[in-house]
């Protein structure tokens, strides 16, 4: 038999069974105290909390730390755990009453006044808890319900941090690349600049070439400055977004290497009925009420077709940017080759002394503009494909979809 005291417990849990979904948010990543969320796995949980952001794991790191999302997650979500586990009990401890009731009324003392008034007690108290019971099941089902629709709305919401995230990251992997080109331009600038002092010493640079270097110099250097003050800050945003506290200053990885294949191979009708089935704007107006009159379903049908065919049009529009990205691409790969090639001339060239340095220089200079602008290239095909793939699973940022 279970212990009957535990029925004051039950009244207590059911006024406090609002209560607010407890988070993993509460704290970063990296933090010993952690709970690992249910479904995930120690080793999965241990990259996470990790000083390294993957951009594989952004998702999971918006989801499980950052901030804002936890916070809406905490003051929407009601916690049915222990109202499922209250029912439960309930149900339990409602057979034991009614067990001890039946067990009564079967034995001797049923027919003396004490064991009356105890059956009464029993059987009465097991149909008051069975009523109670049978209301906290309704609540617990209407419950669920509203938290299917909140958890929709959450899932959006945290798809839309999810996407922020990435683009800051690309941001991130841009302005970074961008500044190890920098920090190789200041050093070709520099080694330029002392090249033209000592020509001009020799007799062969006037003092309008050494003044030009250093002009040229002083430019990369104050671009260098400007870039890195970009580069931290993006790196402080792309952490605050995971959840790492505003000191921290955690790695981030490099962007993922594309398939190409996939990229070339896109199915484009395809996917974009799985994005028009998977926007949530569409979804939304599919869900919202006709006022079941003629002209309020004629009106909704119509609010549903437009928001499918800008979703059509947007998916349209991400592919030839991705066509576009993808034939800038191939482009900036073949002039890379061929600066790799000059460049591998140009040193050859320079140890035989068949290159003065100021030649050999600027090869050099040729070659780090091809690397930059081949990467910036793969950047921008890394985003219009990203950007395509949020909008086949509903994420269309660039319009009203």
């Amino acid at each position: 038999m279970r212990n009957k005291n535990i029925l004051p417990v039950f009244m207590a849990a059911l006024l406090t069974v609002a209560a607010p979904l407890s988070v993993y948010g509460d704290v970063g990543p990296g933090q010993a105290q952690n709970t690992i969320p249910e479904g995930v796995t120690q080793e999965q949980w241990d990259r996470l909390n990790d000083q390294t952001i993957e951009f594989e794991e952004l998702s999971d790191l918006v989801r499980y730390f950052n901030p804002d999302y936890q916070n809406t997650a905490a003051s929407l979500i009601v916690n049915v755990d222990n109202i499922e586990y209250i029912y439960k009990e309930m149900r339990g401890y409602i057979k034991d009453l009614e067990d001890d009731a039946q067990a009564l009324k079967d034995s001797d003392e049923i027919n003396t006044k004490d064991g009356i008034e105890k059956y009464m007690m029993l059987s009465g108290t097991a149909k008051g808890l069975k009523s109670q019971a049978e209301k906290t099941q309704r609540s617990l089902k209407q419950i669920k319900q509203s938290n299917s629709s909140i958890n929709f709305n959450l899932t959006h919401i945290s798809r839309q941090f999810e996407y922020y995230a990435d683009q800051v990251m690309i941001g991130y992997n841009s302005a970074a690349a961008n500044q190890a080109l920098l920090q190789k331009v200041v050093e070709l600038s520099n080694a330029a600049y002392e090249a033209q002092e000592l020509g001009k010493r020799i007799g062969t640079a006037t003092e309008g070439d050494v003044l030009s270097a250093k002009k040229e110099l002083l430019s990369a250097q104050s671009s260098l400055l400007s870039l890195t003050h970009t580069v931290d800050g993006l790196q402080r945003s792309l952490g605050l977004m995971t959840g790492y506290s505003a000191d921290s200053k955690p790695v981030i990885g490099g962007l993922p290497q594309l398939d190409m294949q996939e990229v070339s191979s896109l199915d484009l009708e395809g996917d974009t009925a799985k994005a028009i089935n998977n926007n949530y704007n569409v979804i939304d107006l599919r869900r919202g009420s006709s006022g079941k009159t003629t002209k309020g379903m004629e009106n909704k049908q119509t609010s549903v077709s437009e928001a499918e065919q800008g979703v059509a049009i947007s998916m349209q529009s991400f592919y030839q940017q991705i066509k576009q990205a993808k034939t800038a691409y191939d482009a900036a790969c073949t002039s890379y080759e061929k600066a790799t090639l000059d460049k591998g001339k140009a040193e050859r060239a320079f140890q035989m002394g068949m290159l003065s340095k100021i030649a050999y220089l600027q090869s050099q200079m040729a070659y780090l503009q091809a690397e930059g602008e081949k990467q910036s290239a793969y950047n921008t095909l890394f985003q219009a494909y990203d950007a395509y793939q949020w909008a086949i699973k509903g994420i269309i940022m660039d319009s009203e979809q």
